[in-house]
């Protein structure tokens, strides 16, 4: 038995249930499918579900009604290639259910889809977009010239219909040595308005045995403290997900999984019957060594995976101490 299973660790309690509220937000699963071929994927992978039909889904529409949730965050995949987007953006509205979404952003290169979703409610959008560089884009996110463009152009659509975007850069080898070119190559293309969300790579889904996503927490260290320091200069916001404090080097830093964007429920993607609560999904996919016990970002921290801990032990965290 290895030295992280051997190691006492702990994990953080959170309900598995969690009630309804008025300012709960569901994640919405329109089915895994989608028109990249990301070597990273973090879904699934599983058979059942990569397609719900357009009648399942607005069933599903009415389950979220029926548990009192105002408003879901549509993901996928991508959910804007379903066949059926268009009628479940009907319904949520029917329902009196507000739509964010989470996209790769190509559907948005068009500007008559963009248009037709800022009218339908569109408000706030998640986009993927990894490197800013074309070859290392193809790569990470399996697409061609093509595609990397449209991403680009659905990013300046959205922005300049106002609607309020995050982008999602997943690290990896291939962006890796780069990120503050990035950082400044999106504030001098798509302004300073948005937030940019720095992400460590998971290995859980079904691309976790890609090589470009093995990566330690040391070797990414110093430069997305560097790209910390550069958004703060450049008066940008910069969001960083599933890296612990002690790497950030700020014991204030709040982590921005599916928690920190808001969400607080998981609509069942197989059964669609069933809403989890996303902060007891995220407290059981992440542990923390008994040596954090003592540190003043405990409550913040996001922790590691086990996994993680498995390939890399413990010894890069570094708790902080509580100051004198």
């Amino acid at each position: 038995m290895s030295e992280p299973q051997k190691a006492r660790v702990m994990r953080k309690r959170r309900q598995a249930h969690l009630p309804v509220g008025p300012s709960s937000i569901a994640l919405f699963r329109l089915g895994e499918q989608c028109n990249n071929a990301c070597p990273m994927c973090s879904n699934s992978g599983r058979p059942e579900a990569f397609h719900q039909g357009r009648s399942e889904l607005l069933q599903r529409v009415g389950f979220l009604e029926s548990q009192g949730i105002r408003r879901v965050v549509l993901t996928g995949g991508e959910p804007t290639i379903h066949r059926g987007f268009w009628d479940v953006v009907d319904a949520l509205r029917s329902a009196g259910i507000v739509w964010d979404i989470n996209t790769h952003g190509r559907s948005f290169s068009e500007d008559t889809f963009t248009d037709t979703c800022i009218r339908r409610g569109l408000k706030r959008a998640i986009v993927s977009f990894h490197s800013h560089e074309l070859e290392a884009s193809c790569i990470i996110s399996g697409i061609d010239e093509r595609g990397h463009q449209e991403t680009v152009e659905g990013i300046e659509n959205l922005i300049d219909g106002g609607v309020s975007v995050t982008l999602n850069c997943v690290l990896s080898t291939f962006n890796q040595g780069k990120l503050c070119d990035y950082l400044r190559f999106c504030s001098q293309l798509f302004g300073r308005e948005h937030v940019t969300k720095f992400v460590f790579p998971s290995t859980i889904g079904k691309g976790g045995s890609w090589d470009g996503i093995q990566l330690s927490f040391t070797s990414v260290r110093e430069e997305i403290r560097a790209v910390k320091s550069l958004a703060d200069e450049l008066g940008m916001e910069a969001q960083f997900e599933s890296f612990p404090n002690c790497i950030l080097g700020d014991s204030d830093s709040r982590n921005m999984g599916r928690s920190g964007f808001g969400e607080t429920h998981y609509l069942d993607d197989i059964t669609g019957s069933n809403l989890y609560p996303i902060n007891y999904i995220e407290a059981q996919l992440s542990m923390y060594p008994e040596r954090c016990k003592p540190c003043a970002a405990l409550k913040k921290c996001c922790g590691i995976s086990e996994s993680y801990a498995l390939r890399y032990g413990y010894e890069e965290l570094l708790p902080f101490t509580e100051s004198p």
